[in-house]
């Protein structure tokens, strides 16, 4: 796109807009109904979410980075993108027909979704420079962000009215009385709606030398820029710190709906507006801080952040006032939008601007791994402590609690845990090098 031209042409709408449509999934699948269906509504552990999620994470975390190597050497990155998104929407909607006693399938269906939903942000990403160039991308590329955001608020208020029943009387489920399931079909009609004005109206712009680069290649280019951060002081330090950051974000990103329910006792229509009013935190907090962030150093604005998200997480555990809690939402939405927003740049400026492509592969596998020791965790921490199992008698004993606030302490426990690698996290930070403001040279 030549400098000087709108950005709302078809193209730049149609590619922002599968950012629009992928939240719609992460939402709704992985953040606010799947896992509270088996958890809630079919009695199963929480590790039959956690197991296969981290499962998928792992094969992502193996591949990705391979797979965004090789789509620079190739000109089929709609078509891999398609297939991903395909694949993702049709195993989504299979769920709303898996019977309540086949948890199995569900899991299943779950690695692959989220596999594949993964599977396709190498190819996804890799085409903001078939539609934009020089800076003019990084715009294109915050309007991205942005429609993101705004997907996961109206994908959560577009299914709504599919899970309570219906809305003004009509029932628009495929179930008699709705329900957490009746989700999954309209996510993956709406996931797969708002994708094809990508398919449409994006033209991929031509690699210059097409290359049959396979997997063994790719995998070399992907451990020479793990062998490459030695020189770079800073980024080792880096994207280890961000590795413990992102695996507590990405824990409270896929239990928020659940804790929400469990430990905090909202109803449904509450727990949809929480998510709603945090993601639209995100949303400010992404302008807010970015804004901040060409005024002070990233480094010291994601010390701020990070530390922010310590006391927010503190204070979910401990306070009960239901006021403080939806201030606390807010502040979580923001800082989330934060933390996106200062830690790409600051790993750009630590690193040469020719090196960037191979330096965000590992930046990638670094989020991807990190959730999956996460939620595995968590899942361990609420099966070993909970109420009906020695250990969590034990504790609750000790602690002097019963009922349900012993159904409720391995949860906060859980969040403390979070707290811990965040901590962690910002220790291992403290000595990554100021920066100036602009790439290597």
């Amino acid at each position: 796109m030549a400098s000087g031209k709108s950005l709302w042409r078809k193209d730049v709408i149609g590619w922002s807009l599968y950012d629009f449509a992928n939240t719609i999934y992460s939402m709704n699948i992985i953040s606010l109904y799947l896992k509270r269906h088996i958890v809630e509504d079919l009695g199963y552990e929480n590790y039959h979410f956690d197991i296969p999620y981290s499962i998928s994470m792992l094969i992502a975390a193996a591949l990705l980075p391979a797979l965004g190597a090789m789509s620079d050497h190739r000109t089929k990155k709609k078509i891999f993108l398609f297939l991903f998104t395909t694949t993702c929407c049709l195993s989504v909607g299979i769920m709303a027909f898996v019977p309540p006693g086949a948890v199995l399938i569900l899991m299943l269906l779950l690695i692959i979704s989220n596999f594949s939903y993964e599977a396709g942000q190498p190819f996804y990403n890799a085409l903001l420079y078939s539609v934009s160039e020089g800076k003019e991308a990084r715009y294109v590329s915050g309007i991205g962000v942005g429609l993101g955001y705004v997907g996961s608020v109206l994908g959560m208020i577009l299914v709504m009215p599919f899970v309570t029943g219906g809305i003004f009387g009509v029932n628009l489920s495929l179930f008699e009385a709705g329900g957490k399931e009746a989700s999954f079909l309209p996510t993956a009609l709406l996931f797969m709606l708002f994708a094809l004005p990508l398919f449409w109206w994006v033209r991929e712009k031509p690699v210059k030398r097409e290359s049959t680069a396979g997997w063994v290649t790719s995998y070399r280019e992907v451990w020479d820029g793990l062998k490459d951060t030695k020189k770079y002081p800073g980024v080792r330090r880096f994207l280890i710190a961000d590795y413990f950051f992102e695996d507590a974000v990405a824990t409270v990103i896929v239990n928020i709906g659940l804790y929400c329910s469990i430990v905090i006792g909202l109803a449904e229509e509450q727990i949809t507006a929480f998510l709603v009013i945090s993601t639209v935190a995100a949303v400010a907090g992404s302008f807010l801080i970015g804004k901040l962030s060409q005024f002070i150093s990233l480094k010291r604005m994601l010390n701020y952040i990070v530390l922010g998200w310590i006391l927010c997480l503190v204070l979910f555990v401990f306070v009960e006032s239901m006021a403080v809690i939806w201030v606390l939402g807010s502040i979580i939405g923001i800082l989330l939008g934060g933390l996106w927003t200062v830690s790409r740049p600051l790993l750009a400026e630590l690193v040469p601007q020719e090196e960037l492509g191979r330096f965000f592969g590992l930046f990638s596998l670094s989020g991807r791994a990190a959730a999956v020791l996460g939620p595995l965790v968590w899942s361990t921490i609420l099966f070993v402590f909970s109420a009906d199992r020695y250990m969590g008698r034990i504790l609750g004993q000790w602690l002097g609690v019963y009922d349900m606030e012993a159904t409720r302490l391995p949860y906060r426990l859980a969040v403390i845990l979070l707290v811990v690698m965040m901590v962690i996290g910002l220790y291992i930070f403290r000595k990554v090098p100021e920066t100036q403001g602009g790439n290597r040279g």
